[in-house]
């Protein structure tokens, strides 16, 4: 007799569904268009169109969500106009724009964005392809809730 390891660890249930198909089939667009007519107190009439476009999720595919990659591109412009708005405004205030330090203030601020999009790069590079294969692995069941990881 060959044993199902497809069951849920808790509660022996067969009823259990993996983390990305669960993610999958609770995600889908919504697309609609409403019209409606309308008669006001003076007797005049009017009529009124609305369209609803959007995403629509369940509970489910929400907590079974993967793991989303760092990104970089977005950290570094949030970096670059921070820096430049940023110690711009703090430069033009205390009068330092002429200043040697307003060179080395940049330089460092740049010195550690470069450094946090490396890390960012490293995480991507190192922690994200594993916590995806975990995630690949994770089953949640249908009957009790339980979510666990099936090593195959």
């Amino acid at each position: 007799m060959s044993q199902n390891v497809y069951i849920c660890p808790y509660c022996q249930s067969e009823n259990i569904q993996s983390y990305n198909i669960a993610y999958a089939g609770g995600v889908s667009s919504v697309n609609g268009v409403t019209t409606g007519v309308g008669i006001g107190m003076n007797g005049r009439v009017g009529v009124g169109i609305g369209n609803t476009v959007g995403t629509q999720q369940t509970a489910l595919s929400m907590m079974a969500e993967p793991p989303k990659k760092k990104s970089t591109t977005g950290l570094f412009i949030k970096g670059t106009l921070g820096i430049y708005f940023g110690l711009g405004i703090v430069l033009w205030v205390s009068g330092l724009s002429k200043s040697n330090w307003s060179l080395v203030i940049y330089i460092v601020a740049y010195a550690i964005l470069v450094y946090n999009i490396h890390r960012r790069t490293v995480w991507n590079r190192e922690v994200y392809p594993e916590l995806r294969r975990d995630w690949e692995r994770t089953y949640i069941c249908l009957r009790c809730g339980n979510k666990f990881r099936l090593e195959y």
